[in-house]
């Protein structure tokens, strides 16, 4: 047996396996067949019917079947069209090995290369006309889930990526935005009861690409497609599975094709974040339950919507908190080792139930499933912090940065953990540098407009807060500018907006807890405590703050405060107040 070298690329005949810098490349059998007839006659002119009989011997073959193979080796290479490299066509009568070729000794290693420990699944490409959201991300979500199950990459998770479905890009230049060492990129083209799928693999560091595949499939068969995509997967990634790891690789959440698409349906509004957007999932989610009850994937996807509803406000925690425990407990009923159905049971846990320690285990044990998981650590950051534990909260909030570099929620809460620590300066810095990256994210001007308020900078606190109300669209903001009013000593402004504020909750659901926020920015003390009072009851959003948020230092020495902090089962931290207006 003999191993060829020529440039980085090395070709071991015993292990049948091609390398490129130590990285190895998947090659179907015939492909790697023909590039080794080629390099074991290379600088000589190989005919193409000694090529084809070397590569399908004993039987008859159309001249199309070499075309693809040595179309798929030049992909494989690197080759660009046009410029032959390696492989010089001579045309009507066969090919030629070009590059300089060398028998490499059995001892000689391999060049090193840098193993790929991050990788980032691009959304897949549909090549016609119709956009079709459900295909189009939810096969690089269901790829994301079946990798990331297996615990052998980081893989970025759909929230990472879903900003880039249906735009021309660069895939080197995502890979590098989203600090990954490779970048897995696809296209697909239907055709009938037929598709064809493009795949590539690139390496980010190395800019190159280091794998490229095309395949025809029947279209038809969803789930069948979804399997070939991800052994496709594993075979370029050059992992080796264990059994339990490659039945985990084709684990199918669901056998009806249309529960299939409706999750994914819902996984691409759930993205979006709006109140539309998320009344939208719901649907989707609940449709898919329709078609598969037993579909834990849309359980605890539905679960989570719920629980984020209540947490922007958009609905009030009475008629959500139930539902978003049920759904999730309905998941663990299903699969007790799913992820996500853990950190759903934790988000709902804090937000309505106020089972602090329930939802400590739910996250923990979300962790212990999937080490990797961006949401569990984000959120048993937040968890962390309002139960006075800081140095543990932000060790998870930066695992959960590391995890996902360019997720702006995390960088957002990061920065608003820094403002629940009283360390106003850095909490500024760190939003204001979010901003840098995204300035229209409404969350980043949301927070920074608190913090400035609390350190007072009024003028760019009452700035953040307009722009933050602007950029959301539907008011959910208001009772921030109401309250940068109040603390900047514009009383006469901020009364207009309350008032307005409270005529708007006649119709409309709005939080207690931000009318009580208010109400402490212009120093009402009976009216904080009764808006408070009512939070504590409805289980309003952001009540599991009360201790650690910084607008209500002013008010800790009063008895009432303790007294909320013990119904709401938190311990106020020592705070100093907000400077003097």
């Amino acid at each position: 047996m003999t191993r060829y070298a020529f440039d980085d690329f090395c070709l071991d005949d015993a292990t049948r396996t091609l390398s490129r810098g130590g990285a190895p490349i998947a090659l179907t059998p015939r492909v790697f067949d023909t590039l080794l007839h080629l390099l074991a006659r290379s600088g000589e002119l190989v005919d193409k019917n000694e090529l084809m009989q070397a590569v399908w011997p004993s039987r008859v073959v159309e001249e199309n079947n070499l075309n693809q193979a040595i179309s798929t080796l030049r992909r494989a290479l690197g080759e660009r069209r046009g410029e032959p490299h390696y492989i010089l066509t001579v045309p009507g009568r066969g090919y030629r090995f070009v590059a300089t070729v060398r028998a490499a000794s059995p001892d000689e290693p391999a060049p090193a290369s840098k193993p790929l420990r991050t990788l980032a699944v691009l959304p897949f490409k549909l090549l016609q006309p119709v956009q079709d959201e459900a295909l189009q991300s939810g096969m690089a979500d269901t790829l994301i889930t079946r990798l990331s199950s297996l615990g052998e990459l980081v893989v970025r998770p759909l929230s990472a990526v879903s900003r880039f479905s249906g735009q021309p890009h660069d895939p080197l230049e995502i890979g590098r935005r989203l600090g990954v060492d490779a970048v897995l990129d696809g296209t697909i083209q239907q055709a009938s009861a037929r598709a064809r799928i493009s795949m590539r693999l690139l390496n980010v560091a190395e800019g190159r690409q280091q794998w490229a595949e095309i395949f025809d499939t029947q279209a038809d068969d969803l789930f069948a497609l979804q399997d070939t995509v991800a052994e496709k997967a594993i075979a370029a990634l050059a992992l080796r599975l264990s059994y339990d790891q490659r039945i985990q690789l084709t684990r199918r959440y669901t056998e009806h094709p249309e529960a299939w698409r409706c999750h994914a349906l819902a996984r691409f509004f759930v993205e979006q974040r709006s109140p539309s957007a998320l009344k939208q999932a719901i649907g989707h989610f609940r449709e898919a339950l329709t078609f598969d009850p037993g579909y834990v994937l849309a359980h605890a996807g539905l679960s989570d919507v719920y629980t984020i509803q209540g947490v922007m406000g958009a609905r009030p925690p009475h008629e959500v908190g139930p539902l978003a425990r049920e759904a999730a407990l309905h998941a663990l009923a299903i699969d007790e080792r799913l992820p996500a159905a853990h950190y759903a049971l934790g988000h709902a846990l804090v937000q309505y139930d106020r089972d602090w320690a329930g939802a400590e285990v739910a996250y923990r044990r979300a962790l212990e499933l999937d080490p990797n998981c961006t949401d569990a650590h984000h959120r048993y950051a937040i968890l962390l912090m309002t139960s006075g534990r800081p140095d543990e909260a932000f060790v998870q909030i930066r695992r959960a940065r590391e995890l996902d570099p360019t997720s702006l929620p995390v960088h957002v809460t990061e920065g608003f953990l820094y403002y629940w620590d009283r360390q106003y300066p850095l909490a500024i810095r760190h939003l204001r540098g979010t901003l840098e990256r995204e300035p229209h994210f409404w969350m980043a001007h949301y927070w920074l407009a608190q913090v400035l308020g609390s350190h007072g900078e009024h003028a760019d606190a009452i700035a953040s807060a307009r722009q933050a109300n602007e950029l959301l669209g539907d008011e959910r903001a208001s009772w921030l500018i109401a309250w940068t009013h109040a603390v900047a000593g514009r009383r006469s402004e901020a009364l207009a907006q309350l008032d307005a504020l409270l005529e708007r909750s006649r119709d409309h659901y709005v939080p207690p807890y931000d009318i009580a926020q208010v109400y402490a920015g212009l120093g009402d003390t009976k009216q904080l405590f009764a808006w408070l009072d009512r939070a504590e009851r409805e289980r309003a959003r952001h009540v599991d703050t009360l201790g650690v948020n910084p607008v209500m230092d002013a008010f800790r020495a009063d008895p009432r405060m303790a007294d909320l902090c013990a119904r709401v089962g938190l311990a106020p931290v020592a705070g100093q107040p907000m400077p003097p207006a």
